[in-house]
Formats: C-alpha cells, structure tokens, sequence
C-alpha cells in the first residue's frame, strides 16, 4: 500500500471529499478491507483516514469563507452531516468554531499586518512549557518568494491541526530557533505566506509554500540540532494546514507587548 499512498491521498483530496465517501467506500474503492485499510493508512502516514478527511473537510470550510456563504451552508457543501459535528470538528482542528473563525479574520488583520511590516529585528515565539531542549531551522524558499511571514513548528502528527509544541512566526530564513521543546517525538514543519493585503491568506494555508524534516524528531534526544526545510508549492497529497496562524501569532504578540 506504501507505493499506492500518495495516489490514495491524492483521491482523498480531490474526489472523495466531494463525494463525502466514508473511510469504509476509500478503502473498497482501492480494493482493501476497511480494518486492514485503516490500520495500514495511519502506519503510513502517521494520521487515520477519519482525522485525513475531517481535516479537508475544515479545510474547504475555510477556503469558502469569502464568499459570503451562511454557516449552514458552509456546513453542508464541506460535507458535514450536522451542524453540531460541523462545528465541534471545527473548532477541535482550530480553537473556534465557525462563527467566531470568520469574525476573528477581521478582527487580527490589522494587528498581522502591523507585525508584517514591522522593520524590527523581531520573531514572536510560541511554546507550551519551559524546557532546556532547542533546535534551529533554517529555511530555504524558491526563486521570487516575496518573504512575508514564515511559520515553523513542531507538532504531534504530520497534519498541523493543533497548536505547535513549540513554534515560531518569522520573517527570517537563517537562525530560526525553537526553543522550550518538551520531550516527545514531533514533527518538524513549515509554511510561509508571502506579502498580501487579502486577510484570507493568512487564514487559508491551501496555496501556501509548505516544508517538512522528513523524519520524526525525538526530543530531548535531537537538541542542539540543525535543520534545513526547503519549501515548496502544494501537492494534492499534502495534508492540510489548519492551525490557525493568524490568532496564534497576534495571541503571542500582544503577550509580549
């Protein structure tokens, strides 16, 4: 199933969210049984088929924001059943629910662009707990990148739907450090949004230049060390980005004022 995963992820992104296929209908799809289908999805990739497609389903949510659409609606055509599944699904992947995601792109805009064009020296940190591991990251962008703000984190599954362990919004590419990481295994990612004048695009990360450590990172095993990610346009397997970077960055900001 290994060599078939980014064809199955791809199919989950692009067809079976739209057809809201449950994970039994992938796997028939693909010739598996469903137990030995999801059981072997989750080794793979280190998340189950229900968080893949719960998390593309918040992802279209989000995408569909600016159009106006009422909650309701946004509910139904992101393939929710209920609006009661729509919104704690919601607000499980993003600390909102709906309603109060689509007030708070407004609210923080101003607040995100202030720190975009600030010309000071200045990164804003995030971490759950003080501990004495760290790492630093550099980050390599592709030719015309406008740099605006680079986002890097660690996080327990290789989908970003929660917030960073340890994380950090930039503006620069060389001596990126996390510190304060506590001991466990992560995962090492990144995505950056170039500068913009649309509130949307730091809200929804679908087009978003991503990055990743190949490799599980164990902590405190792996401090002190080194990483370079090298960013890269969207691929329909990817999974997607849900961690809602706006209010994490504004949150940290205005602690430190």
């Amino acid at each position: 199933m290994k060599t078939k995963m980014p064809e199955i992820l791809s199919f989950i992104s692009e067809e079976a969210v739209n057809r809201k296929m449950t994970s039994e209908e992938i796997a028939i799809h693909f010739g598996y049984d469903k137990h030995h289908f999801s059981r072997k999805f989750k080794e793979i990739n280190g998340f189950s088929v229900v968080e893949f497609l719960s998390s593309l389903k918040v992802e279209k949510a989000i995408v569909e924001f600016d159009e106006e659409k009422r909650i309701i609606d946004l509910q139904e055509h992101s393939g929710f059943e209920s609006s009661g599944s729509f919104t704690n699904t919601f607000k499980k992947y993003t600390g909102s629910s709906p309603r109060a995601y689509k007030t708070e792109m407004s609210d923080i805009f101003y607040d995100i662009k202030n720190f975009e064009n600030n010309e000071k020296d200045k990164s804003i940190a995030h971490f759950e707990e003080k501990n004495h591991s760290f790492c630093t990251v550099t980050i390599e962008v592709p030719d015309g990148f406008e740099t605006g703000i680079i986002f890097i984190g660690l996080f327990r599954t290789l989908i970003p739907n929660h917030m960073p362990l340890s994380g950090l919004a930039t503006k620069h590419l060389i001596g990126n450090k996390l510190k304060n990481i506590p001991s466990g295994d992560y995962y090492l990612l990144a995505c950056a949004i170039s500068r913009s004048n649309n509130v949307l695009s730091y809200f929804n990360l679908s087009n978003s230049l991503r990055g990743k450590e190949d490799e599980r990172l164990s902590f405190p095993n792996c401090s002190g060390n080194h990483y370079t990610i090298m960013l890269r346009e969207p691929i329909p397997e990817d999974p997607p980005i849900l961690v809602n970077v706006g209010k994490l960055l504004i949150s940290r900001l205005k602690n430190t004022i």
